[in-house]
């Protein structure tokens, strides 16, 4: 897996080189940009996570609207970093799009803590944001409650196709039994775990050999979509 690319928007070198090796360590890929020209270049790069130094009287401020107004800047994790602030500056700083302001004084740890964090919250929101998904010949059409394989129609009741959609915006990611049925059937519904594999059973069945091959059992933890 290729290394998450964090981009540092900050003119202040020594910072930066502390910042740079406390999150290599965590295994991101560093791009360093010292003003905003630089900044707005390396947008090229499609860093995961940007952190802006809030700058010489702000201007850091006036750089986090600049980035939320380019269309590749909107979908991009903002993080503003602040030696000194005043709380309108952070204020005005989550107004203009940042999704966190932190103090320079943050620890590494909790500082990765919330990149991580908004990295999760990106990446719910676009699964959230997807309808329609492709995977061979499989078609899964979220808006409409279709699925085609082969270019045929196949009917999937709504707990089904719950649980296929779950499992294909999640290639390769392993669900158990429990995550299946909070996801599926919600905290307060009592159903137990053979429910899950009785559904997974029919998903398979529906999709034939497709479902066969596709849809894993991890034996003792449970189930994924491998392709």
């Amino acid at each position: 897996m290729n290394p998450r690319t964090i981009l540092i928007a900050d003119d202040e070198s020594q910072y930066v080189s502390w910042l740079r090796t406390r999150l290599e360590q965590e295994g991101y890929n560093i791009v360093w940009a010292r003003d905003a020209a630089e900044t707005l270049a390396h947008l090229s790069q499609k860093p995961e996570v940007v952190l802006l130094d809030l700058m010489n009287d702000s201007n850091g401020l006036e750089l986090c609207r600049q980035l939320r107004a380019l269309p590749e800047g909107k979908s991009v994790p903002i993080i503003m970093l602040a030696s000194k602030s005043e709380e309108s500056d952070e204020v005005l700083g989550l107004e203009l799009g940042a999704d966190d302001f932190l103090s320079k004084t943050t620890s590494p740890k909790v500082l990765s803590a919330r990149i991580k964090n908004v990295l999760k919250r990106y990446h719910v929101n676009a699964r959230e944001e997807l309808t329609r998904l492709k995977i061979g010949d499989l078609e899964i059409d979220r808006s409409s409650h279709t699925v085609r394989l082969d270019e045929k129609d196949i009917f999937l009741p709504r707990k089904e196709f719950e649980l296929l959609w779950i499992l294909a915006t999640n290639k390769g990611k392993v669900f158990s039994r429990e995550m299946l049925l909070r996801r599926v059937w919600g905290e307060n519904i009592y159903v137990t775990d053979r429910t899950v594999d009785v559904h997974i059973c029919k998903v398979r069945q529906r999709l034939g050999k497709f479902g066969e091959d596709a849809i894993e059992t991890i034996k003792g933890v449970g189930y994924r979509l491998k392709f």
